[in-house]
């Protein structure tokens, strides 16, 4: 029985525009890929050492130096690209409406510069033009509908362009032959790296081979400029398959522009979590004291902080605030239970929480994260982010704070800090109720977008 094999491939990359100019270029570098059936192993613009591990669909960023990695979740790549596309359709249609040059952000190219394909327009692509006397007159002929991506063969390329003759990738013809997994791996290379157009990268991982040579006009999604990337294959080396190991690395965290959330990501995601059961007694023994106090809204915030804790539910708990005889626990069901129909109804309810803080007492940081929903629908945004921090200041172990934290971010395209925020979620209580919509949104961006996994 044949061992299955892995590929290490060596490229000499080069740039030209970008950020260093339209007409200047860079030097051009030595490049290494590592293509394993589960995972792959490159480097980024940044330089940082990345490997894609697909069997645990994680990003792992690695400095050999320090000996350490960085371990996040590959969802946010193709979340933000997914979320981006539909934004990138609005610019094109403000620049369009106001007369001016909207053909860097037209439909095709937000795809392409993206790597998201939009299914509701339906893309076609070319099959290879046909070359020779005959070839020519039977296209002549036949008169084939116009793709929206031409492709033709030419001087041993295999060349993609969109109808306007804009090239965007092309292809050396021959190239290593490799088996399907490795192609396909390959493709996923380009796919993370420098992005393509999905059925330009499909065609590619469909020939079975890694090309000589690659041209790509490339733009990293959250931005311009605009850059072509040449890829030049130097080297393959038939490498056997091996599996991806990080012992000997210690894991730790990406510091981030927001200061105020790392250190309690860092202590959730790296450290040991409150154990349940304890979390259950120490909870119970403060509602009873809290109680036993008059001091009724603390009671109740204090089993509601359970629940975001832990995700368990009381039974009864429902029940007996609704019943509870204390003005201030009224007001705070009141305020829970009447959804606002209006911005009047919504800041009548945030004036409410607002009012119950001081009653609220060392239980008012649960109180914000009530008040921080209404926050949101008023669009008050930043005051909702800093009533979650400030919850989560409270109890750092604040499960449902970190769910609604990661919603936040990921409103401001901040998609992998969201997803941290979400792991932390579900690292704490992987049975919260809450945490259903984050998987759910996993499986769309798996179901949807097959080919980033």
């Amino acid at each position: 029985m044949l061992r299955p094999m892995g590929l290490d491939l060596t490229f000499e990359f080069s740039e030209s525009g970008g950020k260093a100019g339209p007409s200047a270029a860079q030097p051009p570098a030595v490049t290494q890929v590592r293509l394993r059936r589960e995972w792959i192993r490159y480097q980024d613009s940044e330089g940082k050492d990345v490997i894609l591990d697909f069997a645990r669909r994680r990003l792992i960023e690695v400095d050999e130096a320090a000996r350490t990695y960085v371990d996040e979740s590959l969802y946010p790549i193709v979340g933000f690209r997914h979320m981006e596309l539909p934004n990138r359709d609005h610019i094109h249609s403000v620049i369009t409406a106001g007369g001016g040059d909207a053909s860097d952000f037209a439909p095709i190219m937000t795809e392409h510069h993206l790597s998201v394909l939009d299914p509701e327009r339906k893309r076609t692509i070319d099959g290879v033009k046909p070359t020779g006397l005959g070839g020519r007159l039977r296209s002549v002929f036949s008169k084939p509908a116009r793709s929206d991506i031409t492709v033709e063969s030419t001087q041993g390329h295999t060349v993609f362009s969109i109808a306007e003759g804009r090239r965007l990738f092309a292809y050396s013809e021959g190239g290593k032959s490799v088996e399907p997994d490795i192609a396909r791996r390959f493709v996923q290379f380009l796919r993370y790296r420098f992005y393509g157009h999905p059925l330009i990268l499909e065609r590619l991982a469909s020939e079975g081979s890694i090309p000589r040579e690659i041209r790509q006009d490339a733009c990293h999604p959250q931005g311009m400029p605009y850059s072509t990337v040449t890829l030049r294959l130097k080297a393959v080396d038939a490498v056997p398959e091996t599996v991806m190991s990080l012992d000997g690395y210690r894991r730790v965290m990406t510091p981030r522009e927001s200061p105020e959330i790392d250190s309690a990501l860092e202590r959730v995601t790296l450290g040991e979590v409150p154990n349940p059961e304890e979390v259950m007694a120490r909870r119970m023994a403060e509602a009873e004291e809290s109680a036993e106090a008059g001091r009724r809204l603390e009671m109740v915030l204090t089993l509601f902080e359970l629940s975001l804790e832990t995700g368990d539910k009381l039974p009864g708990f429902g029940e007996a605030i609704q019943r509870d005889p204390d003005v201030q626990v009224r007001r705070l069901v009141d305020a829970l239970t009447r959804q606002p129909n209006n911005e009047a109804e919504a800041r009548a309810q945030a004036a409410t929480y607002v009012e119950l803080r001081e009653p609220a007492g060392r239980k008012a940081h649960v109180l914000g994260t009530f008040e921080a929903t209404t926050r949101r629908l008023l669009r008050e945004l930043d005051e909702a982010r800093a009533l979650l921090l400030k919850a989560i200041e409270g109890n750092p172990f604040l499960a449902g704070a970190y769910k609604d934290l990661g919603d936040l971010y990921l409103g401001g395209y901040e998609a992998r800090l969201a997803w941290l925020c979400w792991e932390a979620a579900r690292r704490l209580a992987p049975e919260l109720s809450l945490v259903n919509d984050i998987r759910a949104w996993e499986e769309r961006l798996a179901t949807e977008h097959p080919e980033y996994f």
